[in-house]
């Protein structure tokens, strides 16, 4: 098992740059242990955080570090993001944090997503590069290559705000809800 995206990059950086008020609804999917929702649920008092993840031990450790913080707006699921069902414009601001290389079908997951934001929605994809630089993260193989992502991104009803590098071996993709149709 690899370790977690965010012990390799500033997740309070990557924070201000997604979170824009402090009374969003988030999804976080692929919570994990709760190191990118945690700080996020902190960040959105008036707000409320969805921790998504299959893995309900890990969802467990998340909610006890909550509890601990005193954090009380956040409700976890444990379930896979491809399983899920929210209604149409609920979420401001969807996390995706190593997730997108492991969805069995992305294009759909993309645009049902697309359908659960708002209209002034971001969604902020955090994903490994293809080529493995160092020896940390999934395998090269399971890994997509970013045009891919992005394409796939675009033709799922979503606008390139920016893409940057967040290491060597981690992207980010920040994209807004598309004003062009999109159709499942």
């Amino acid at each position: 098992m690899h370790k977690d995206i965010s012990d390799f990059i500033d997740v309070n950086k990557v924070l201000d740059e997604i979170v824009t008020r402090d009374d969003l609804v988030v999804l976080d999917s692929g919570c994990g242990t709760g190191a990118i929702a945690i700080p996020c649920a902190k960040i959105i008092p008036k707000g409320t955080l969805f921790a998504v993840d299959k893995d309900s031990k890990a969802l467990n450790i998340m909610l006890d570090r909550a509890k601990i913080e005193n954090i009380n707006n956040v409700v976890a699921l444990s379930s896979n993001i491809e399983d899920l069902e929210f209604q149409e414009e609920y979420f401001d601001l969807v996390i995706m944090s190593s997730v997108y290389h492991e969805l069995e079908d992305a294009p759909l997951t993309l645009k049902r997503i697309n359908k659960w934001l708002k209209s002034t929605g971001i969604l902020s994809l955090i994903e490994w590069k293809k080529e493995r630089k160092e020896d940390i993260g999934p395998p090269a193989i399971v890994r997509v290559e970013e045009d891919l992502v992005l394409g796939a991104l675009v033709f799922s009803g979503f606008d390139l705000v920016h893409m940057e590098d967040l290491t060597d071996s981690i992207y980010h993709i920040v994209l807004k809800k598309s004003d062009r149709v999109c159709n499942i």
